[in-house]
C-alpha cells in the first residue's frame, strides 16, 4: 500500500526518457528516436504516451520584455499500456516530423520535447529534452545573402512573438545612411518561401519624427521564392538587392 501511495506522488513510479538519435534537425525533417519506459516499484497503468516538441521565446514590446511558451507539434505514440513493476524497460521506436513553418532556434528562440506518461490514479511522469530546430537550405542561403549584402543582425534578432519570427538587421554597406534597419520575416513551405521584408528608411529633419510615428517611413514588400529558384547566396543577394532599392525609391 505504501509503495502504491509514492507511485501516485511520482515517487518510485514508471519513468520515461525519450532518447533522441540526433540533437539538431532542420525544418521540415524528421526526428528519430526511441522512449524507454521504466517500471517504478508497483503495478501501473499507463493510458497514453504522449510527445510534444514545445518553443520558448521572448520578445521586446513598448512595455518591455514578454515571454513566449507554445505547443509547435504533439503526438501520441502508444496508449492502454501496462508497466509491470520492476519490469524490464518498454522500448517504442519514434519518428517526430518538424513542421517547415516554424522559428528556428535562435539565442532567444529555444526548443524541446516533452514526453508524458499519462498515468492513471497517479502524477504523471515527464522527460524533457532540447532540440536545436535549424534552417533547411532554402532559408539559410537567403540568411546568408543577407548577411552577404553586409547586414549586420542586431542584438535582439530572431525573437519570436508567438506569432512570427522576427529578424532585424542595420546596413553596415549597401543602404548604409539611408536605411534605419531592414527587418525580415519569413514562412518555409516544402516548395517556397513566404518572404516579407520592411524596409525602414532614415529620416532626419523636422518631419522625421512624425514620419516615424506614422509609418511613412516604411515600406512593407511581400514576395513568393520557389525552393528551386534559391540557388546560392550571391544569386539571391542580387534579387534582394534590386528589390530593396526598387522599393526604397518609392517610400
Amino acid at each position: 500500500m505504501f509503495k502504491k501511495l509514492l507511485a501516485g506522488l511520482g515517487i518510485d513510479g514508471a519513468k520515461v526518457d525519450f532518447i533522441v538519435n540526433q540533437q539538431q534537425v532542420e525544418l521540415g525533417g524528421v526526428i528519430d528516436g526511441k522512449v524507454l519506459v521504466r517500471g517504478g516499484a508497483v503495478d501501473q497503468e499507463i493510458d497514453e504516451i504522449n510527445i510534444a516538441l514545445v518553443v520558448t521565446s521572448c520578445y521586446k514590446t513598448d512595455d518591455g520584455v514578454k515571454n513566449v511558451r507554445q505547443q509547435i507539434a504533439s503526438g501520441k505514440i502508444a496508449n492502454k499500456l501496462h508497466s509491470k513493476a520492476n519490469s524490464p524497460e518498454i522500448t517504442i521506436p519514434v519518428q517526430f516530423k518538424i513542421p517547415y513553418n516554424i522559428p528556428i532556434s535562435t539565442y532567444f528562440t529555444k526548443y524541446h520535447f516533452e514526453t508524458n506518461l499519462d498515468i492513471k490514479n497517479a502524477i504523471d511522469a515527464k522527460d524533457v529534452d532540447d532540440i536545436f530546430v535549424k534552417a533547411n537550405s532554402p532559408v539559410q542561403v537567403i540568411l546568408d545573402a543577407v548577411t552577404e549584402l553586409g547586414f549586420k543582425p542586431k542584438p535582439r534578432s530572431g525573437e519570436y512573438n508567438g506569432k512570427c519570427q522576427q529578424f532585424e538587421y542595420t546596413p553596415t554597406q549597401f543602404m548604409r545612411g539611408k536605411l534605419d534597419e531592414l527587418e525580415l520575416y519569413l514562412e518555409a513551405h516544402e516548395d517556397r518561401i513566404n518572404l516579407m521584408l520592411q524596409i525602414d528608411k532614415k529620416t532626419r529633419g523636422l518631419f522625421a519624427s512624425l514620419a516615424d510615428n506614422l509609418d511613412l517611413d516604411e515600406r512593407h514588400v511581400f514576395v513568393t521564392i520557389p525552393n528551386h529558384q534559391v540557388t546560392s547566396p550571391g544569386q539571391v543577394a542580387t534579387y534582394l538587392r534590386d528589390l530593396i532599392e526598387r522599393e526604397y525609391s518609392k517610400i
